[in-house]
């Protein structure tokens, strides 16, 4: 789930970006009931935009990072696929990439170590580090991967101080990486401790903690450098409200306010101008927030036409932001412009999906690939093209 290559982000969780249900078993089947409706509501197309299908990953997955690299192709890493282990879907180690220039995604070297929810970040140097998540078997290794583009091979990497599943991360300009909280063992114990990945030395260094114990949380680097940090919370509650910015200069952090709804498993992303829109999470949360660094205020930014956790959310090229898909089998797009302050439907996902990726490519078209749709975990991937 870079600054938010992915979206939990980052990590998002990612986002990202993980996930509902901790850790546990999930069926290959949505159980979610479908999402509520409005009357309002048309199947009809009322904005520009259109989703399409383009090829198939090499393995299906959810709860899986997606990485535009700084030559234009994509990498999924890792997820939950459709095998089962120890009674819930098997933990991948596959790792494919795609060419937007071909539309064809290729198997490329698998992980030493299966991860879902991992953080996946591209170092200065053009290598791609993936590190933490959750392994088969509720193990969750402090290791870390890179990966070599020259070669497609993984080998290991320097270990994390603390093991995390669902944690929040971003990456700083100068291209260290900063994560934090998550789950910390199989007792699905939350932390607040964060750390900072320095590629120039090769080490993780402890940095200072959150105020709050964190997960599945969002981390959203700021413009003059600085992250904040929204939410987080079980999937079935409490949901937080509090939210904190992190100061790297000082390594220091203070309280960013409350929003008005708590969150987790929802989305966040900075707008050109230099706010956060937050979107969605556990709940069937409609209701929108903008927090302005500038004054420290939150506010509202509108709601969307359906409930989004679990969801997708891309800022577009043109500065509007588009955010897809769903728990409740959520299918529809909408985008909201920051010029209006408006939500607007603009069509349907090929497959309805949620756990899904998506990743902004150079050209402005979105890539959405695996989650899981209404036939259980997809490898299934397409193309939101505004």
């Amino acid at each position: 789930m870079g600054v938010t290559a992915l979206t939990k982000t980052g990590f998002a969780s990612i986002a990202a970006i993980v996930l509902a249900v901790a850790c546990g078993g999930t069926p290959a089947a949505s159980t979610e009931p479908a999402a509520e409706s409005t009357p309002e509501a048309s199947s009809a197309r009322v904005a520009s935009g259109k989703s399409v299908s383009t090829d198939e990953m090499k393995a299906a997955r959810q709860l899986h990072p997606m990485l535009v690299l700084s030559d234009g192709r994509v990498l999924a890493v890792g997820g939950r696929g459709v095998g089962v282990a120890e009674g819930f879907a098997g933990v991948n180690a596959e790792v494919d990439l795609y060419d937007p220039a071909t539309g064809v995604w290729t198997a490329t070297g698998t992980l030493g170590k299966e991860r879902q929810d991992p953080i996946l970040f591209q170092l200065p140097d053009g290598t791609v580090m993936a590190a933490g998540g959750m392994a088969t078997n509720f193990e969750f290794p402090t290791t870390t991967e890179i990966w070599d583009p020259a070669t497609g091979l993984w080998s290991p990497g320097p270990e994390m101080n603390s093991p995390r599943e669902t944690p929040a991360a971003v990456q700083f300009a100068d291209g260290r990486i900063f994560v934090t909280g998550g789950q910390h063992d199989r007792d699905l114990v939350t932390v607040a401790t964060t750390e900072i990945y320095d590629p120039a030395t090769g080490t993780w260094t402890e940095t200072a903690p959150m105020a709050e114990a964190r997960q599945k949380h969002v981390a959203t680097l700021l413009a003059d450098g600085r992250v904040l940090i929204t939410g987080g919370g079980l999937p079935d509650g409490p949901y937080t409200k509090s939210t904190e910015i992190y100061d790297p200069a000082t390594d220091s952090w203070s309280s960013a306010g409350e929003m008005k709804l708590g969150r987790t498993l929802h989305t966040a992303v900075l707008l050109d101008d230099g706010r956060v829109l937050v979107i969605g999470g556990k709940g069937k949360r409609k209701l929108a927030e903008l927090y302005d660094p500038a004054t420290g205020l939150w506010s509202e930014a509108g709601e969307t036409r359906d409930p989004r956790a679990e969801s997708v959310t891309i800022k577009l090229l043109d500065g509007t932001v588009m955010v897809a898909g769903g728990i409740g089998r959520v299918g529809s797009v909408e985008v909201w412009n920051p010029a209006t302050g408006q939500w607007t439907y603009v069509g349907d996902l090929v497959e309805t999906r949620y756990r899904h990726a998506a990743a902004l490519l150079p050209d402005g078209r979105v890539l959405i690939t695996g989650g899981v749709g209404i036939v259980g975990v997809l490898a299934e991937s397409e193309l939101y093209v505004p």
